[in-house]
């Protein structure tokens, strides 16, 4: 049964220059696909989860489709995902032949993102097999206004399937060139490199992680010139290169040139904050709006920031060259003799904020040193 947004209840806004999510979960990836060639045992009406890629074969899925391809890349990282959620994008009908071959017309991708999101939730999501711009548009659109990643791929290093970089909720990854392959040649896997990058870093709780410099199964990295690499890194694209003998990913932006994962444990931190005040509210009889009451709020508040902070997403508590104390977080709310009567009578309370500094990451480093004699 789909939860109502806690949104209606506890209002919470945190401001990073980017949106944010009411998600409750941030590991669950879904994959959108063409429904199988053949029949299987199981039918795929609904959207279904799978552990591992072995299981579509019982919808139907031959070992050489796309979705099974890519649910096995996805499952071959390490740390890797739980489960897939499998979402097959309905067919609407067929334009007869282009070029020799059937031309099928499948729903609006609006259409089936949003028909998933009734039956399951999930916050990362792979469009698998539809990579035409405005397939790609579409996701991305949809991702924004609904709070969730999405992820996409290319190996046409001149075709970007995105002409606008202004998105702080999708991420692309260029697979093109591949290290050791021939001109217009490339590993199968690559088509879903993306979609490792986000198997494996979803592994990690929010806040805990980078997705700069992590390595990926079955992907092959590119071999791209200077200049190729600079260009891909001003769109904010994220590539997957060899350095020092170790294949790993380069980057972690968002299109918008925000870190990917900042936006995970911004949405994470929204979550929470929401849950903790939602049961606060929900535990007792009554939270009277005194301080008392609102001290209570204030406490939920500062529980969650703190435990943002363990987990390494928010700073710690720090000191600057005079020894005065920096601190990872404050909070305040109102007085409840400050509050007007119409403020009191309306049962909301207003004007709980705080601040946080992120811990971010080192994703580079700049060494001087002069030796003598």
């Amino acid at each position: 049964m789909k939860n109502n947004p806690l949104d209606d209840i506890v209002k919470c806004n945190v401001e990073i220059s980017s949106p944010a999510s009411s998600d409750t979960s941030f590991d669950n990836i879904i994959l959108i696909v063409p429904g199988p060639k053949v029949a299987g045992e199981k039918t795929m009406d609904k959207v279904t989860a799978i552990s591992k890629a072995d299981e579509l074969e019982d919808y139907g899925f031959a070992v050489s489709n796309t979705a099974y391809r890519a649910a096995t890349v996805a499952f071959s990282q390490n740390p890797s995902p739980d489960k897939l959620y499998i979402c097959v994008r309905k067919e609407e009908k067929s334009e007869g032949e282009v070029e020799g071959e059937t031309k099928t017309v499948y729903e609006d991708m609006a259409q089936t993102l949003s028909r998933a999101n009734r039956e399951i939730e999930f916050y990362g999501i792979h469009i698998t097999d539809f990579r035409e711009p405005e397939d790609v548009q579409a996701a991305i659109a949809w991702a924004e206004a609904n709070e969730k990643l999405f992820a996409f791929e290319y190996e046409d290093y001149a075709d970007c399937p995105v002409k606008n970089f202004s998105y702080y909720r999708s991420f692309g990854m260029y697979a093109g060139d591949p290290d050791g392959y021939g001109e217009g040649e490339s590993p199968a896997e690559n088509k879903y490199a993306a979609l490792a990058w986000m198997a494996k870093c979803f592994g990690y709780d929010p806040g805990t992680e980078t997705w700069h410099l992590k390595e990926l199964a079955a992907i092959v990295p590119s071999a791209l010139g200077t200049e190729q690499k600079k260009e891909l890194e001003e769109k904010h694209i994220n590539t997957f290169l060899r350095y020092a003998g170790c294949n790993c990913t380069i980057g972690g932006y968002t299109l918008a040139g925000e870190w990917i994962d900042v936006i995970r444990f911004r949405d994470w931190l929204k979550a929470e904050m929401q849950m903790n005040v939602f049961n606060a509210l929900k535990a007792n009889r009554k939270v009277p709006y005194t301080d008392a009451g609102i001290g209570l709020v204030e406490g939920k508040m500062e529980e969650t920031l703190k435990k943002g902070q363990d987990i390494g997403g928010i700073a710690p508590t720090e000191y600057d060259t005079d020894g005065n104390m920096v601190s990872g977080y404050s909070v305040t709310v109102p007085r409840a003799s400050d509050l007007t009567d119409a403020e009191r009578r309306s049962r909301k309370l207003k004007g709980c904020r705080y601040s946080a500094r992120l811990a971010g990451a080192i994703h580079a480093v700049e060494i001087e040193g002069f030796l003598t004699f």
